[in-house]
């Protein structure tokens, strides 16, 4: 089982002349007032939801509504993790629950179906969507300060 993050993962990927930088922070309550200081220096938002977890969908969709609104523009990428569960909701049902058509008028929005191997063994389709989306984001952003 994959335990949610307990407070702030960070790591850099460097490639010649750039440089990316990660910041994972957890969900629990007591570290979402830092959501909101990073998002000045970032180019998108990963919102991590457990597809699984029906009772707390009402919650992630007031967190996530509260983060984005302090930019509207700033690219998302929604990963409904679980999608290998059974009871997990299928990801037009996340897209509802979330209310994501109400977010999405002037943002890139991204919502991908994601899960993780017990032994790691395999990457989703999801996972490397996420990366390519991430890349082409990276370009365009790059694109615009160069």
């Amino acid at each position: 089982m994959t335990t949610p993050t307990e407070g702030v993962n960070a790591m850099c990927i460097s490639n010649g002349n750039s440089k990316m930088e990660f910041l994972e922070i957890g969900g629990s309550e007591h570290l979402r007032p830092y959501w909101k200081m990073y998002l000045s220096r970032a180019f998108a938002v990963i919102f991590v939801v457990d597809s699984a977890d029906h009772s707390r969908l009402s919650l992630a969709k007031r967190h996530l509504h509260q983060l984005i609104q302090q930019d509207p523009v700033l690219p998302l990428i929604v990963l409904a993790n679980k999608q290998d569960l059974q009871n997990a909701h299928h990801i037009p049902e996340i897209h509802d629950a979330l209310a994501l058509s109400d977010i999405c008028e002037n943002r890139k929005l991204f919502l991908i179906g994601t899960y993780v191997t017990k032994d790691g063994s395999e990457i989703s389709s999801g996972i490397q969507d996420t990366k390519e989306y991430l890349a082409q984001l990276l370009f365009e952003n790059s694109a615009k300060v160069n």
